[in-house]
């Protein structure tokens, strides 16, 4: 009877730590990125070119459907845009142009956009306008400027970031030398929406190099102030900003200033990531926060995967990642995420039943136990089966698990590149795990080490 009850006791001991192992590895306080970048466009080391797998100067980037990169480039008079497919740094061109004033050619290009029916809109700084392109076509058409440049509202003047509405496709823009931020509405006249005299002060912008617009907050703009190191919010019909991030006129490296920032975007959770183009750092602005922290960059220009040098823009790919244009690297750098919080993908509550398995494989080790309960008496019926053990655990874990209880579970699932969760999912759950985070591993390995050993117990005194 003691023999039997000491069984029990370690199977319970041994689900306990399963849980909490997972738990443990799915969640963290804050998102984290790996602090070394993997090059998906260019050359890792700087070097320049202008064939399929070097890049020149690259200049705007975006991210397409499933997480493809658009890249434009250009080397003297001529000017190209690639498109990458993930796994793959071997570029396909699909605009390929040199400089002119033609609507198949480009004169100094700054900015993209891609819209849901895969139009590539491009913001052609030299030439003070915005052309659109649809999938295959050889020319532009025209949609904003065009008119030579100016300060009236049918010209830009020297513009470097664009954004366009996903479901109406007005353009937003960032007539930097204007000092002011414009929406066309259709291709021949824009409305003024911030800024349009060169200042400080809440309704002013000084040289604003780049742009974000929250459409799930009722168009709230968002601008790199660059030459006044801000970030200004402006509701939409407002009169003035306000300074989300940075100090305003104060240029700096310390964790609340920013340095000439230059390109901005946004997560869902509102979140702003700011290219600190002087600090050559990608700043996580949090919603309400008073200073930043870094996630990509040490703040040292440089060619080292952990380090940027000039960075033009920042991306978020579909799982988190960091998609950097280090523009004086000629290189496009993704940071992928280590770890990020728990977020509720689904979440059902409910009574299980009254009858629990669990099956873990850990790399070479397989282990089954089968456990019934009844109120307060409780019984294990062959309890352990290990089919083969190994005390080496690779940095590659797969748990899964299927739990059943009288117990009230609340269900959770978090999904990224390097961390997928399942946990408890209504009477089944699968899930599973792959990390290559060291202290995790170390972590888990240490819990295994004792979960082998009260297996053995169990064989022992049974």
């Amino acid at each position: 009877m003691a023999d039997k009850y000491f069984s029990i006791k370690l199977i319970i001991i041994i689900i306990m730590f399963l849980i909490d192992t997972m738990s443990a590895l799915s969640n963290c306080s804050m998102t984290v990125w790996a602090s070394n970048a993997t090059t998906i466009a260019g050359s890792p080391t700087g070097i320049a070119g202008f064939n399929s797998t070097l890049l020149n100067s690259p200049i705007g980037i975006m991210v397409g459907t499933n997480d493809s990169i658009y890249v434009m480039d250009y080397s003297g008079s001529y000017y190209r845009m690639q498109l990458f497919y993930p796994g793959s740094q071997l570029g396909k061109i699909i605009i390929n142009t040199t400089s002119g004033t033609g609507l198949n050619q480009f004169y100094d290009i700054t900015a993209l956009n891609i819209d849901a029916s895969g139009n590539i809109y491009i913001l052609d700084l030299g030439n003070d306008r915005v052309t659109k392109w649809a999938p295959g076509a050889s020319a532009g058409i025209l949609v904003a400027g065009g008119n030579g440049y100016g300060s009236s509202l049918t010209k830009l003047n020297s513009p470097w970031d664009i954004f366009v509405e996903p479901n109406t496709s007005y353009i937003w823009i960032a007539d930097t030398g204007n000092n002011r931020i414009v929406k066309w509405l259709n291709t021949s006249t824009a409305v003024l929406v911030a800024g349009g005299t060169n200042g400080s002060q809440a309704n002013q912008f000084n040289t604003p190099y780049g742009l974000f617009v929250d459409t799930s907050d009722s168009n709230t703009l968002y601008v790199a102030d660059t030459f006044n190191n801000r970030i200004q919010k402006w509701l939409n019909g407002a009169s003035n900003g306000t300074t989300v991030a940075g100090q305003s006129g104060v240029y700096g490296s310390a964790l609340n200033q920013l340095n000439y920032p230059d390109a901005l975007t946004m997560d869902t959770n509102k979140s702003l990531y700011i290219v600190d183009h002087g600090n050559n750092r990608i700043v996580l602005w949090l919603l309400g926060a008073t200073s930043g922290r870094v996630i990509a960059g040490t703040g040292v220009g440089g060619v080292l995967p952990s380090q940027l040098n000039n960075p033009y823009y920042v991306r978020l790919d579909s799982t988190g990642a960091i998609i950097v244009n280090d523009h004086s690297n000629n290189r496009i750098q993704r940071f992928p995420v280590l770890c990020s919080p728990n977020t509720m993908s689904s979440s059902t509550t409910s009574v299980l039943t009254n009858s629990t398995s669990i099956a873990a494989t850990l790399q070479n080790t397989t282990m089954a136990i089968s456990l019934t309960t009844n109120s307060l008496t409780t019984s294990a019926n062959n309890p352990t089966t290990i089919q083969s053990a190994s005390t080496s655990v690779a940095n590659s874990v797969t748990v899964s698990a299927t739990v059943s209880t009288s117990t009230l579970v609340t269900t959770s699932q978090k999904n990224s590149s390097t961390n997928t969760i399942t946990k408890l999912l209504s009477t089944s759950a699968t899930s599973s795990l792959s990390t290559n985070h060291s202290f995790a591993t170390r972590n888990l390995n240490s819990k295994l080490l004792l979960l082998l050993f009260c297996f053995i117990m169990i064989f022992i005194n049974n």
